[in-house]
């Protein structure tokens, strides 16, 4: 391995130039075959749901997997090659070690032609040592990430052939990134669908805002997400407040890795199946959450305006500030409500019971945006 400070500065001295030239003379006898091989590497969560929907361009080619054995993961990656990484990887050092052994492993094995990858820290390893064995690399900047880089993208900045960014905001936090536009819509003006449209994982999505349970009472999702930081603030706020409302609301509370808060509410440990999280996002008259990206586009193909709480960095609810900038965005946007204490949400939920069908929107279009297609043009270009 090379032990220059390259792997870990930010900045591209001229001087060290040399030694990604290195790198890739070294490793430019891989396979070579007339079907290329791509390799998907992402983390759970949003990360994971980015590269999903840019199966127009891998659904047409070989492929594996590197991701994490989680329910979410598992879920929807069903009949796909897939190697699992160790996790968590923010600022784990261990884990680090582990998929740098798991990474010279498999992509000596495998060779693939192009590694595209969206982060988190899984993706390092396989980047850095991918381009040493001759693959050519692909990074997507994340599309809740706009107002710093990630520590993802600054590592691998030096190590991918293309750089690409969501947002016109982004360009500014990688030199040389180009901006493509966002894998999913940034308005909620682009086409809708029919209320009605069957979901090929969650089965028929019912009108938005409407209770399909003969109780009449209105189902609230909170869903917290994969990610190992809990974010027990959230779940007990929900929680207070189905106490407060157990005779006039359902809540469905999925934890992930926070504290069972007790209480009138259901509660579901750890994390959820895609399908079963899409299939109550699908019922549900409200649905709260984190300002993660996959959840928030769920709720709003849904047909429902998510209520936003972000997590805090400070808080160790998350590594960052990053989803309070990302939900003031969506906010301006009208794309989604925010809530940043406990009192705003309650009044959130309490403006619901007063206002059926407050939080419905028309669907957002499940089709492929105009910057996946971008993408994907742009990927299928690098296998030419």
């Amino acid at each position: 391995m090379l032990t220059s400070p390259v792997w870990w500065s930010c900045d591209e001295p001229s001087s060290d130039r040399w030694l990604i030239e290195v790198a890739k003379w070294f490793g430019a006898r891989r396979a070579i075959g007339d079907d290329p091989l791509i390799m998907l590497v992402a983390s759970s969560g949003g990360h994971l749901s980015h590269l999903l929907e840019l199966k127009d361009f891998w659904g047409a080619h070989r492929r594996v997997w590197v991701s994490f054995d989680v329910p979410d993961v598992t879920s929807r990656l069903v009949g796909e090659e897939v190697t699992w990484a160790y996790r968590p990887t923010t600022r784990n050092l261990r884990n680090l070690v582990r998929n740098l052994g798991l990474a010279w492993s498999e992509l000596r094995r495998l060779r693939p032609d192009l590694i595209v990858s969206t982060g988190a820290g899984v993706a390092v390893p396989f980047f850095w040592l991918g381009r040493l064995l001759g693959a050519r690399t692909a990074y997507l900047e994340v599309y809740d990430r706009i107002d710093s880089a990630t520590v993802t993208g600054r590592l691998v900045r030096r190590f991918t052939d293309a750089m690409w960014v969501q947002w016109p905001e982004q360009a500014s936090l990688y030199p040389n990134a180009k901006v493509m536009g966002t894998i999913w819509p940034d308005s909620l003006d682009d086409a809708v669908v029919p209320a009605n449209e069957v979901d090929e994982c969650a089965g028929e999505v019912g009108a938005p805002g409407t209770v399909s349970s003969a109780s009449g009472a209105p189902l609230i999702v909170v869903t917290v997400g994969t990610d190992f930081h809990s974010f027990d603030r959230l779940v007990a706020w929900a929680a207070r407040w189905a106490d407060d409302h157990a005779t006039d609301a359902r809540m469905v509370i999925q934890l992930g890795t926070a504290r069972d808060p007790g209480g009138a509410a259901k509660r579901i440990d750890g994390a959820l199946g895609s399908a079963e999280l899409l299939a109550l996002i699908n019922e549900a008259d409200a649905v709260v959450c984190g300002a993660g990206p996959g959840t928030v586009i769920d709720a709003l193909r849904a047909g429902v305006r998510p209520v936003v709480v972000p997590r805090r960095g400070g808080l160790d609810e998350a590594v960052d500030d990053h989803q309070v900038a990302f939900a003031a965005l969506l906010s301006e946007r009208s794309m989604v409500r925010t809530a940043t204490s406990e009192a705003e949400l309650h009044a959130h939920l309490d403006q619901l019971l007063a206002q059926p069908g407050l939080f419905a929107v028309p669907p957002l279009t499940s089709g492929i945006s105009p910057g996946a297609a971008s993408l994907s043009r742009a990927l299928e270009a690098m296998l030419t």
